[in-house]
């Protein structure tokens, strides 16, 4: 078997990787975690897996993660076919198609019959055992001894399962066990025939006792019959008066209840009729007071307060308006001032003609005049300016308190406009009464929800209308009850309380009668029928008997059957052993270059010594030997076997990192006889070094 192109999707570390790979030896080459062991792991479940096994967990091949569906594809090949197989892990579909002969086969147990015959290793635990050698598993092979046993007798009996030594041994121990076997939850047929006895022995002795006692238990039952008759007639007589005196004394009692339950229902529903007729007053009430939303009422507080604030204010405002129009009144132009600034302008206006018509001869003079002219205009006009300014101011402030009054005025007007607007609406007077309207409304209320509740509750969850049916039947009963009670008789409780004891008494007696005579019933029919019964427990007796010899006979013949098949599986054994012990012999001493050149194996456990020639004995590997030395010692078995078992097949060879203790020299031994093997065998090692490139006919990088 060989693989030429193998694609892994979503399988471990891998979203997506594919590689080629040569028919002889493929070094595939990466540093740790980059995904050497998720190949083996690949290969092995492409070849092996059953995706309908309960213990492969699907999970397990999937990219941590990710969603997607876990596939396998490779093209193979060996000397009958080449083809591609695939497998998918989420659907469970398995396909190979033969492209040499193009024929596709989907069938799963046929797949494993092809890829099984191609790989000459039918099961995943001899592939991992031989040819495929996982990192730090090298020594791991003690799990699969018993199929290798196995696949090594069916080299001898012709490959037919069913005639190999360790099936038939299997069988021949499980027939003893299913014979012989203790176990209480799980017996064999020998316990089973012993139950099975000592329960016959036991009816036949109750049987035998019950015929002895057939005479004493038909005279018993004659009395019994005699004084069960007696019996019943008296407690049917007695039953029927007590069941009378009780049904008499019950209604009685019924009675009684029944006129307490309709005086409480009467007196309920006058409470309830109560409390109807308040609920009805206080709502009539409620009707009555207005209603004032909770909006308007703000609103009317807000006005008459607003209002209250402004009429003040607008008080204030007016004198403020008055006493600024007297100031504002009070303040006038002197005409004096007047008169003052028109005689400095005449004498600058004479120093100005006087300077430039000449009408004097003192120049100096005229300045004189004009200077004081202008001097005092500026005084006279700054004295008027500063008149004309507080006039200005006051009666620009008589103005805006004018204007706050006018505001205040018209504000006032809009508000008592708006307050009467509410009132009329609510037919009210002022906002206090709307206040003390909603305190009363509020008080209704509550005495309206309070009267509600205490009607619902006295009804308890019924209209008052079924109250009143409740009375009307209670009227009915009780008048249904005197009818009854009109004719009977009430005992007294004392005289009641006798009868019944008297009756259970009886009662008892007639029970315990009826009990032992149906008893004797059972016993003689049991007995009358028990010679029939005694003959089919005796016959049972003696089968069981034949049965158990007969058993105890195929134990004798099958124990000696597996001795002898124990002897023959040796024999067996013998000659694969020595072809074994033969190849891994000549393996281990290319290996060692001599150093250790005889291997030979335990035909139970398969566990092997080496020959020493320094010891001059045969050596315990795990005792007497390095771990290195131990593990090249496991490498050419597992060499050896796959060689043996596979036969004329040749599975493909996988090792991942399986040679780091081995040194130099050995290493470079190993890597001649893997190339040797390699024309052989398609051989796949993983490595996270150079050193094996040399010997590569094919080099993979991860």
């Amino acid at each position: 078997m060989r693989l030429a192109n193998l694609k892994l999707e979503n399988f471990g570390k891998f979203d997506n990787f594919e590689c080629n790979l040569t028919a002889g030896l493929n070094v595939i080459k990466g540093a740790n975690e980059t995904g050497k062991s998720t190949i083996v792991s690949a290969i092995t479940a492409l070849f092996y897996n059953d995706l309908k096994s309960s213990d492969n967990s699907i999970s397990i091949f999937k990219t941590w993660g990710s969603d997607k569906p876990a596939a396998l594809k490779a093209d193979i090949s060996d000397e009958n076919f080449f083809g591609v197989l695939e497998k998918n892990f989420d659907s469970g579909q398995v396909k190979l198609d033969n492209t040499k002969h193009n024929i596709s086969v989907e069938d799963k147990s046929k797949i494993s019959e092809i890829i099984a015959g191609s790989m000459g290793l039918k099961s995943i635990e001899l592939f991992e055992a031989t040819s495929c050698i996982k990192q730090g598993e090298i020594t791991q092979i003690g799990g699969s001894v018993e199929q290798i046993k196995m696949n090594l007798e069916s080299l001898v009996t012709g490959g037919v399962e069913d005639k190999a030594a360790s099936q038939l041994v299997e069988k021949i121990e499980k027939r003893v066990d299913d014979i012989t076997n203790n176990d209480e939850q799980n017996p064999g047929l020998l316990k089973i025939l012993e139950k099975e006895q000592e329960n016959i022995d036991y009816n036949i002795d109750r049987i035998n006792r019950e015929i002895n006692n057939l005479k004493t238990w038909r005279s018993s039952l004659t009395q019994v019959e005699i004084a069960y008759a007696n019996v019943a007639e008296d407690y049917q007589s007695k039953k029927q008066k007590v069941e009378s005196a009780s049904k008499t004394e019950s209604a009685q009692n019924e009675q009684v209840q029944l006129t307490k339950q309709r005086d409480e229902a009467a007196e309920n529903l006058q409470k309830v009729k109560s409390a109807a007729q308040k609920t009805k007053e206080v709502r009539d009430e409620l009707t009555r007071i207005v209603d004032v939303t909770i909006d308007d009422s703000e609103k009317l507080d807000e006005f008459e307060s607003t209002i209250k604030y402004l009429r003040p204010k607008q008080r204030d405002l007016k004198d403020d308006v008055e006493s600024s129009q007297k100031e504002y009144d009070g303040v006038k132009i002197n005409s004096a001032l007047s008169g003052w600034m028109v005689l400095s302008l005449a004498a600058i206006g004479f120093a100005a003609a006087d300077y430039f018509l000449f009408l004097t001869q003192y120049i100096l003079y005229c300045f004189h005049i004009g200077g004081a002219g202008l001097v005092s205009l500026m005084l006279s006009f700054a004295i008027f300016s500063r008149e004309k300014q507080k006039k200005s101011f006051l009666k620009n402030q008589l103005e805006n308190k004018k204007h706050k009054l006018e505001n205040t005025v018209k504000e006032i007007e809009q508000m008592s406009s708006e307050l009467k607007s509410l009132l009329e609406k609510y037919k009210i007077r002022s906002a206090d009464e709307a206040r003390q309207a909603s305190w009363k409304r509020s008080d209704l209320e509550s005495q309206l929800k309070a009267e509600t509740k205490r009607y619902k509750n006295l009804l308890e969850g019924i209209s008052e209308e079924e109250l009143r049916v409740q009375i009307q039947n209670l009227d009915k009963k009780i008048s249904e009850n005197e009818m009854l009670l009109k004719d009977e008789v009430l005992l007294d409780p004392a005289e009641l309380e006798r009868m019944k004891l008297i009756t259970a008494q009886i009662e008892e007696q007639y029970n315990t009668l009826a009990s032992e005579r149906k008893m004797l019933n059972r016993q003689i029919e049991t007995a009358e029928g028990g010679a029939e019964l005694l003959a089919s427990y005796l016959e049972r007796k003696e089968v069981i008997g034949i049965t158990k010899e007969k058993l105890i006979e195929e134990l004798a013949i099958i124990s000696l059957t597996k001795e002898c098949v124990y002897k023959a599986r040796q024999n067996v054994m013998i000659s694969t052993l020595e072809l074994l012990e033969k190849r891994t012999s000549d393996i281990l001493d290319m290996i060692t270059k001599g150093k250790y050149k005889k291997v030979r194996f335990d035909k139970a456990s398969l566990n092997f010594e080496v020959y020493s020639d320094k010891k001059k004995d045969w050596a315990n590997p795990h005792l007497e030997l390095s771990q290195e030395t131990v593990e090249q010692i496991y490498l050419t078995a597992r060499l050896a076997l796959t060689e043996i078992i596979a036969g004329k097949v040749s599975p493909p060879i996988i090792l991942d990192d399986p040679f780091n203790g081995f040194d130099m020299e050995r290493r470079e031994n190993t890597m001649e006889l893997l190339k040797t093997m390699s024309k052989k065998h398609q051989v796949l090692l993983l490595t996270a070094n150079d050193l094996y490139d040399k010997w590569a006919d094919n080099v993979i990088q991860l």
